[in-house]
């Protein structure tokens, strides 16, 4: 009898260079290595039933990356799917998971939005104040606006986005580490995961006027469902603010 899990996974650090194209191999060793009866496909060249709902950008990070894995057998998903976690690269662990029950919905239909994460370097409070006031005007103009057209730049050639679609709320705030003068400005945004997809960087360029800086980091927090103060995470169903806590917890 198959059994279908669906989790949340990470990918920071080092992982967060793995491509797309490599993720299935890598899976696929841990699920060797943890010794899961992982099901496979038919045919001549059968792969293991991992299935991954969309690409993350190389180099950015992520707490919310999701999965879905069939196993030909049942398991023990606490212990099974710990031990799975154990054995994927340091940077990539399993923080949830939800067996699917007959008949739900697909993976796909339940990552309906992306909560993301831009950040900028640690500066003196006074300097991170001022650049998260300007980000919040901005998005709030850009909130305001019909459409928010940017270029972006491909090998093939240049492509218009309009951001204004996806882009479903934003909201700027200063992070304070818990010692010492240090405050880095971060922005959160959710965005659609239906239709072209907005990335990152085209948020950026969306607000910039050539005045603001490239956020030093990108993380893609959760996805799941919008609701009014951020977005309702896709397995647990809890929400993930769209204003994060004050006091940055990467300095604690």
């Amino acid at each position: 009898m198959q059994e279908r899990y669906r989790i949340r996974w990470t990918k920071v650090d080092r992982t967060r260079f793995v491509s797309a194209r490599d993720l299935t191999s890598v899976w696929e060793r841990a699920l060797r290595r943890a010794d899961l009866p992982i099901a496979y496909s038919e045919g001549f060249t059968p792969h293991a039933k991992v299935s991954f709902p969309d690409a993350l950008p190389v180099g950015v990070s992520s707490t919310g990356e999701y999965a879905e894995l069939t196993f030909a057998a049942p398991i023990d998903p606490t212990p099974d799917l710990g031990a799975l976690s154990a054995t994927l690269p340091a940077g990539m662990d399993i923080t949830t998971y939800l067996r699917v029950p007959d008949g739900a919905p697909k993976l796909a239909k339940m990552l309906q939005v992306t909560l993301w994460e831009l950040s900028w370097p640690a500066a003196d409070p006074a300097a991170a104040s001022e650049l998260t006031e300007l980000l919040q005007r901005r998005s709030d103009e850009l909130l305001a606006s019909q459409h928010a057209e940017v270029i972006r730049h491909r090998p093939d050639g240049d492509r218009t986005i309009d951001v204004r679609p996806a882009l479903l709320t934003l909201a700027a705030a200063t992070r304070h580490g818990p010692e010492g003068p240090g405050a880095r400005t971060v922005l959160r945004a959710v965005l659609r995961n239906d239709g072209p997809t907005v990335r990152p960087t085209d948020l950026h360029a969306a607000l910039t006027r050539d005045d603001l800086a490239a956020p030093s980091a990108v993380l893609r927090v959760a996805q799941g469902t919008p609701v009014d103060d951020g977005l309702a995470e896709a397995l647990s169903g809890e929400v993930e603010p769209l204003v994060p806590d004050d006091v940055d917890a990467e300095a604690a």
